[in-house]
């Protein structure tokens, strides 16, 4: 970490701080299920609804935030996020019924996408050999907020009656990001001449420099547009329906008419460009963003996904109290601190590929042993199993996320909302197979996708670590 500069290390706290602050909020009801199901007599199915809807909306905001701070530099885009985190906040601990609380946490998943604004602004400050460890120190401290909020927010909550202690929480996590709002807005700064020349495109088109791989983003956009059509078919599925079957029918004609405009944009956007001769320093496989991709479903969805349902496991699996088991569960994110840090610098070190596939390896195994843990374990070999599980796949989203920026600079605000948009769809993909199964066999069907993943890494080219790819 030495040769940042002040400026630099100024830039890395303010964000990655604000990337916690959004993290807390995002995470802020995972420690409550049980409080909340007992206290406003929600079912278990209305439970795992709202776990789904609070990263349903990640999706597309990612996307969309990607591009955004691309136009607007990520100093006025992270500020506004904060603000609207805070209102979040102040709205869920207010709710009174299923519905005020399934609203905010649809909400609350747009919180979600300030990850892809801090990867710009990382990228902008820091130089292509550096980048792995200060994109580490970034998202492992920031991810922190998820072990965070698991970890303090029942302390918080302690000294209230039970109906009312989640709410406190709620309210604390919403005006920490308010104040920070204004701390980030003052004193963090844009990088001098970058990150507002772009050419933005709010459709979620990504610029290609050849016709495969304009196909092969159309291709890619199936998955994120097949995951809000899954999750609008759970909200209207049995055993509990939110919404009726004919608008859950229109909703979803909707949504493959937008994949439709979508796919007609990218061809409209591209295709002119690619009828012209593409400078070979332009030049980039779409195909390797879309290998990061898949990876970051696996390694940051299933976080996402475990985080929110980890608590209540180990509470009804150990029959731990609310706050013990917030306290056990904070064990899976806390790793961020040094794992998501450990896996940039060790792709600056070793090679972003060959760090990958020992990541991968280690979350195959890890996860397969997870699935064997029930309530003939002891806590402690328990949780170190977890932990082992955490070590290797949050330690992957930094590996991950180190070799993004070295696709294509001008448009890592853009590849990093679509790999963000990416671990959305591996967490509600698997929160949805989650209510389907139990929690042995959902940690095993973990382990099984990243086997897959493991087989596609073979595909990676290797990266350079001062300069795109080029092919």
């Amino acid at each position: 970490m030495s040769g940042f500069s002040k400026i630099q290390w100024s830039t890395l706290h303010l964000t990655w701080v604000a990337f916690f602050l959004t993290f807390v909020t995002w995470f802020n009801m995972a420690p409550f299920n049980t409080t909340i199901m007992r206290t406003m007599n929600l079912s278990a199915a209305e439970v795992n609804v709202l776990m789904i809807c609070n990263v349903a909306l990640t999706i597309p905001a990612r996307i969309i935030i990607g591009f955004w701070v691309d136009r607007h530099g990520a100093r006025k885009v992270f500020s506004i996020l904060l603000i609207f985190s805070a209102l979040v906040c102040f709205g869920f601990a207010l709710s009174q019924n299923f519905t005020a609380l399934l609203t905010t946490r649809l909400l609350t998943g747009i919180v979600g996408g300030g990850f892809v604004v801090g990867i710009k602004m990382i990228a902008e400050w820091f130089p292509p050999q550096k980048m792995g460890t200060a994109q580490g120190i970034y998202a492992g401290w920031g991810n922190f907020g998820s072990a965070f909020a698991a970890f303090s927010l029942p302390l918080i909550a302690m000294p209230f009656p039970a109906e009312f202690g989640w709410r406190v929480a709620a309210c604390f996590s919403g005006l920490a990001c308010l104040i920070w709002a204004g701390v980030y807005y003052k004193f963090c700064l844009d990088a001098p001449g970058k990150g507002r020349d772009f050419p933005v495109d709010l459709h979620g088109v990504v610029e290609v420099t050849s016709r495969r791989d304009l196909i092969l983003q159309i291709l890619f956009l199936l998955p994120i547009y097949g995951t809000m059509i899954l999750f609008i078919w759970k909200l209207s599925a049995h055993p509990f329906a939110v919404i009726p079957d004919p608008l859950s029918l229109a909703m979803i004609l909707a949504v493959a008419f937008l994949f439709i405009l979508n796919a007609v944009r990218c061809w409209q956007v591209n295709l002119p460009a690619l009828q012209r001769r593409v400078p070979e320093a332009a030049k980039y496989s779409f195909s390797q963003i879309a290998i990061l991709c898949l990876v970051y479903s696996l390694t940051f969805g299933s976080e996402l996904a475990i985080v929110s349902m980890f608590p209540e496991f180990l509470e009804t699996t150990f029959s731990l109290s609310v706050g013990l088991a917030g306290m056990m569960a904070a064990s899976y994110a806390v790793m961020n601190l040094v794992t998501r840090p450990g896996g940039g610098w060790m792709s600056d070190q070793f090679g972003r590929r060959r760090t990958l596939f020992i990541l991968i390896f280690g979350g195959i195994v890890s996860h397969w042993f997870m699935g064997e843990i029930d309530s003939s374990w002891r806590l402690a070999p328990a949780i170190a199993v977890v932990v082992a599980g955490s070590i290797f796949l949050t330690a992957g989203n930094g590996a991950c996320f180190a070799a993004i920026p070295l696709i294509s600079k001008p448009i890592t605000g853009k590849l990093a909302g679509l790999a963000g948009a990416y671990g959305s769809v591996g967490a509600v993909i698997f929160l949805t197979l989650f209510s389907f199964v139990t929690p042995q066999m959902f940690f095993k069907i973990i382990a099984g996708y990243a086997f897959l993943i493991f087989l596609c890494l073979f595909f990676l080219q290797s990266f350079s670590s001062s300069q795109p790819i080029n092919k």
